[in-house]
C-alpha cells in the first residue's frame, strides 16, 4: 500500500531529489509558497519550499527497495520515529495540494476520487463491480457505496483494490 512519508533533504535539492524519485517511477511532493525577495536591486515574486529541507514520498515499501529509496541522490535520510518510518496522513498532503496553487498538485488531485464519483473494484469477492466512493476510511482503506440485492450497503475497500472510472 503505498503511504505518504517525510524525507529529509540536503540543502535546496528538494526538485533534484523530486526528479530523481520521478526517473524511479515514485511519487513526491513539496510544498512551494510566493514570497517577495529582492533580487538584483528588484522586488520580485519568487516560489520557495514552504518546508525547506523535506519532502513528502508516496511509495510502497513492498513494492520498492527501501534501501534504493535512501540512496537516492538529494535525500539525506527518511525521518523515523523509533525505528519506523514517519508516516504522514494523507488528507494533510491532499489540504496542502489544494492551498497550492501548482499545476502538478492539480495534476495528483484529480487521480483520487472524490465524494459521489463511480469506481470499478477491481480486486476481492466484489471484483467487476460498480460503486460509488464516499469517504476515506484512514490513510489505505475508503468507503465505498454498494448496491447488493436492491440495497445500498457501505463497505470499507483498500484504496489498491479499485479504481476510478475515466
Amino acid at each position: 500500500m503505498r503511504t505518504w512519508y517525510l524525507a529529509y533533504c540536503k540543502c535546496k535539492e528538494e526538485e533534484r531529489a523530486r526528479l530523481h524519485l520521478r526517473n524511479q517511477g515514485v511519487d513526491s511532493y513539496y510544498p512551494q509558497v510566493q514570497v517577495e525577495k529582492l533580487v538584483r536591486g528588484q522586488v520580485r515574486q519568487v516560489s520557495e519550499p514552504m518546508f525547506p529541507c523535506y519532502l513528502f514520498v508516496h511509495v510502497d515499501l513492498e513494492e520498492f527497495s527501501a534501501s534504493r529509496l535512501k540512496s537516492t541522490r538529494g535525500l539525506r535520510r527518511i525521518i523515523t520515529y523509533g525505528e519506523h518510518w514517519q508516516t504522514v496522513p494523507q488528507p494533510l498532503i491532499i489540504d496542502l495540494m489544494r492551498h497550492e496553487n501548482n499545476d502538478e498538485a492539480r495534476e495528483h488531485l484529480n487521480q483520487l476520487p472524490r465524494q459521489g464519483e463511480t469506481v470499478t473494484i477491481e480486486e476481492g469477492p466484489f471484483s467487476g463491480l460498480q460503486a460509488i466512493y464516499q469517504e476515506p476510511d484512514g490513510e489505505r482503506r475508503s468507503i465505498l457505496l454498494l448496491q447488493l440485492l436492491n440495497q445500498d450497503v457501505s463497505k470499507s475497500f483498500c484504496n489498491r483494490s479499485f479504481r476510478r472510472l475515466a
